[in-house]
Parts: structure tokens; sequence; C-alpha cells
């Protein structure tokens, strides 16, 4: 008989968040503690260059790392979809430091999540979008210090996340100097967020994903130097790291398909119900959809993360790859919450219960962000291609 593997510090940490998932849902407990866990574990410092403490192929960072991202955001998808949320933010802010920002701010960001700080991306502009101007001292031009106005909604982890990549304008007006350029394009830049004043976690009205915390956050009058900067005017939408990277949140969603399909499987046995034929089918069928998308996703992954530096034409093969497994995933997800309710009935609908929870954590979830945008770009990809001679496949 072989011997069951030794529980890992991620085993435990797992274990511990799957159990306070729905405390945390009734915000009765936040997320906090399981953040800190999961630093215990080693996924915060995981993303980080390998030269910065990160782990040894980059957690996905590199080509070579991203089937073990992928299982890790899997992972915490199947214990808590909230949480998982929160770590794929984590992810694509510490891999966009590592892609534009310069020595320094590298060292600066790595040195706080070696320190258990949590990162994030938040892009979604408030009413009143995000806007730097820079300052000017006399005839010596820019100082450098760029003075934000407005803020930004769906800011998920108020409260939790220490530092964001932002994006932002230059202001209307003059000229606004060197640090941020005229050009229509955003700048990314990394701003500390840890102020409760400028937290407005009661914007959040959504049914699904309560414990992620995503309100808004006001962020005028907050200075930054150059130095907060990341990359080019445009940057944040450089392939194959843009839409390519949407591979990190479908891990998530087929993570959270896994959790349903188990919660769902144990409802059947608890009430003897598996040695119904409709049933099984049911399930299989269930599973068969889960598998497949993985399948999927691993693959468009793969091929996403080893695009980056190549020919445009190889990368915008790898980008349609993710967007099509994103909708893979979408309807996947679809057709597994249809099969848990026609299965359970009533049962699915059960306020306060796992299954009633995770259903509302998914559907919201898998809706992440402008699918119908995601999948027209996709088809415009494709037919590019067929039409230039290089065909669908």
């Amino acid at each position: 008989m072989i011997a069951a593997p030794a529980p890992t510090a991620l085993d435990a940490a797992l274990a511990t968040i799957a159990a306070r998932a729905a405390d945390a849902d009734a915000g009765t407990a936040g997320l906090g503690p399981d953040i800190d866990r999961l630093a215990a574990a080693g996924v915060l410092r995981g993303p980080l260059p390998v030269d910065q403490g990160g782990r040894a192929l980059g957690l996905g960072q590199t080509a070579a790392g991203t089937v073990e991202a992928m299982e890790v955001l899997r992972r915490i998808g199947r214990a808590s979809l909230p949480v998982a949320r929160l770590i794929e933010g984590h992810m694509n802010a510490v891999k966009l430091v590592a892609l534009y920002g310069d020595t320094p701010i590298i060292g600066r960001v790595s040195a706080a999540v070696r320190d258990g700080c949590l990162m994030g991306v938040w892009a979604a502009d408030d009413a009143t979008p995000l806007t730097g101007t820079v300052a000017v001292t006399g005839t010596a031009g820019a100082d450098g210090r760029i003075t934000l106005t407005g803020g930004k909604r769906f800011a998920s982890g108020l409260g939790l996340v220490g530092l964001a990549v932002v994006s932002l304008r230059p202001a209307a007006g003059p000229t606004p100097g060197p640090a941020l350029s005229d050009a229509a394009a955003p700048r990314l830049a990394v701003v500390d967020v840890t102020d409760p004043a400028r937290h407005d976690p009661g914007a959040w009205t959504a049914a699904g994903m309560r414990a992620t915390v995503s309100g808004r956050i006001d962020l005028g009058g907050v200075t930054l130097g150059a130095d907060d900067l990341l990359g080019a005017p445009g940057a944040y939408g450089r392939e194959p790291h843009f839409e390519g990277g949407i591979w990190r949140y479908c891990a998530a969603h087929i993570g959270g398909a896994e959790a349903l399909i188990s919660v769902w499987h144990d409802r059947l046995a608890a009430a003897d119900r598996l040695n119904d034929p409709l049933q099984l089918t049911r399930f299989a069928r269930a599973v068969a959809l889960c598998r497949a998308s993985l399948a999927t996703v691993r693959e468009a992954a793969i091929a996403a993360e080893a695009a980056a530096g190549g020919p445009i034409a190889v990368v915008d093969h790898a980008v349609a790859g993710c967007l099509l497994a994103r909708q893979t995933v979408e309807e996947m997800c679809v057709a597994v919450l249809a099969l848990a309710e026609a299965s359970l009935g009533m049962q699915a609908h059960d306020r306060g219960s796992d299954i009633e929870r995770l259903r509302r954590d998914l559907s919201l979830f898998i809706r992440q962000a402008a699918p119908d945008a995601k999948l027209l770009a996709a088809g415009r990809i494709l037919a590019a291609r067929a039409a230039d001679g290089r065909g669908l496949w």
C-alpha cells in the first residue's frame, strides 16, 4: 500500500480557509487570517522574481512556473473563491511590477511582499476617473511629484491590500510633464492603499463574492513620485500579459466549479441518491466538463506565457487561445450550475448553505470582466488569421 504524501503548509492553510469560508461570506469573519496563512505557506512571495525570494520556477512569472501557478490558484479556488480572487490579483500585480518596474521599485515592492504585503490590481475607474497632475516648479520643469484625482471601484480586498497597481491618465489641461507624458494610453503606478479613511466597502452590493470587500477607494490628493510609475504609457495592455493573463482567474473558476461538484456529490450521497441513473449522468457530465476545461486552460496558459517576446503572430494566437479558454470555462461553469440545481432542486437554494454560497460566488466571478468583449476580441483575432492565410488552428 502506497502511503499518502505528508500534508504541506499549503494543505493545512487551505483546509482552514475552506472551514472559514461560510463565516467570511456571512461577514462574521474577515479574510485577513486566510491571507496570513497563505503568506506563511509561501504563496505571497512565490510570484516574486527568484532573485527577490520567489519560487525557483517563479510562481506565474515564467512559462516554467505556469502549471504550478495554475494548480495553486485552482486549489485556492476550491477552498474559497473570494480568497482565490485576491491571490490571483496579487500574482498579477507582482508580475506587472516585475515586467515593467525598474530595479528600485522591484526591490521596494519585493521587500513589502516578503513582509506579508498583499497586492492588487485596481483598474476600474470610479465615477471620477483616476488622473494625475505633475507639479511644476519654476523654470526647472516637472519636479516629479504627481497629485492624483479620482478613484477606483471594484477594488477587491479593501483593508487587506497594502499596495495596489492602479491605472491613471494625465489630467486634462496643460502638458502634464515628463513623468506622465501627454499620451492617451494609461500609465501604471504602485500606490499605498492602506488608509481606511479612503475606503468605501459599502459600495460593494453584489450578492456574490461578498468576502472580497470589493468597494471603492478615493485616491484624490495622494501624491506619487516618478519612481512609483511602472512602464511606458500603454504597458498595461501589452500582450501576452493582459488578455493572455486571464488564465489565472480561469484556474480559480475551475477550482470553484470543483468545489460545487464535490458539495453536490456529498448531498446526493447523504440522501442515498447516487444509485439513481439520472443523478449519476448529471454528475458525470459535470465532472467531464470540468476536466475538459482544466485541460483547455492549461494548454492556453502555457502557450501564452511561452509567447512572451515572440513574433506578433505567435502572441496573437496565444492570446486568442486564452480568450477562448475563458469562454469555455464560463460555459462549463454555467452548465455545472444548471446541472447541480436540477439535481438538488430546492436544496441548491437553501440560504446560508455551502451549495448556495458556492452558487452565488461562482455565478458572479465568471462574469469577470466584460465577457462579451473578450469573445469579440477572440473572434477578431481568428478572423484576421483566416483572412491572411494563417488559418484558424
